[in-house]
């Protein structure tokens, strides 16, 4: 059976990159509440490493993946607007990758 323990950060920028990668195709503003696949699967929080605090100046309500009022395209139930995970950016998902 797989190792149950925490999500390395390995993982974590893979399932991230999963995410990022099912919205490619999407023409038109990049902002996260424009966003919404149909099938859209979301790492739980334990996955994630979210956190309640932020870390430093990094907070939810700064990354483009955080849906006012207490949501986020990568992780699962109520994100509050202070929080902070690893999957934190300030990139556009739409952005990533279109330098070539």
């Amino acid at each position: 059976m797989a190792n149950a323990g925490p999500l390395s950060r390995r993982a974590a920028v893979k399932a991230l990159g999963a995410a990022v990668a099912a919205g490619c195709g999407l023409a038109g503003k990049a902002k996260a509440e424009d966003y919404k696949p149909q099938e859209q699967l979301k790492l739980t929080k334990a996955a994630a490493h979210y956190q309640d605090q932020p870390k430093g100046d990094q907070v939810c309500d700064r990354c483009p993946y955080f849906i006012q009022p207490g949501s986020c395209v990568v992780v699962e139930g109520e994100i509050k607007p202070t929080g902070w995970c690893p999957m934190y950016t300030t990139f556009s998902p739409m952005d990533r990758g279109a330098h070539s």
